[in-house]
């Protein structure tokens, strides 16, 4: 009967660390892979939120070299301030007329159920002491498998969301304008 010596064991062993490293190291690739970019989407989540916040807060600011500024030109600013905030993105993301929606609704009890985030801009809106408005403003990246900041991997689509989206809204009155 041969006996094995210690060298030719450890030879052994190192194939089956060899084996079970090649094993084992695809799994754990995919699911560290999985957890970053899990992460950098809620990244962009989060990013998204804050740039719809902060264009709701925009269209409140008085445009600056404007007299009379009607609910256009506070949508561009709003868009602008979402543009500055989301700069990091890739240009196919970014924030554009395309996928900014801005609205304005009075909350009167006869045309604030339809309202939505959908409802055409009316530039001339009044809001004043009687009627508030509600400024409604949404940001969504339709087909972020395609255009996400990490690629996927084939196997790992179904990590990333279809779509992203954030919306804002903030209830006025003309005193605050």
């Amino acid at each position: 009967m041969p006996r094995h010596t210690t060298s030719d064991t450890r030879r052994r062993q190192r194939g089956v660390y060899a084996l079970e490293w090649a094993i084992i190291f695809p799994v754990f690739f995919m699911l560290l892979y999985g957890i970053i970019s899990y992460g950098l989407t809620m990244l962009v989540r989060e990013s998204m939120q804050h740039a719809a916040e902060e264009g709701a807060r925009a269209a409140l600011r008085y445009p600056v070299g404007i007299a009379s500024p009607n609910w256009s030109h506070r949508y561009t600013a709003a868009l602008s301030a979402m543009q500055r905030n989301m700069d990091w993105l890739p240009t196919v993301i970014r924030p554009n007329s395309a996928n900014v929606k801005f609205t304005v609704c009075p909350l009167s009890a006869a045309e604030s159920a339809t309202c939505t985030q959908d409802t055409p801009l009316n530039p001339a809106q009044a809001c004043d002491d009687r009627v508030p408005c509600l400024v409604l403003v949404s940001y969504t990246i339709a087909n972020y498998q395609e255009h996400a900041i990490a690629p996927g991997i084939p196997g790992l689509g179904l990590v990333l969301p279809l779509t992203l989206s954030a919306s804002a809204s903030l209830l006025i009155d003309r005193r605050m304008l």
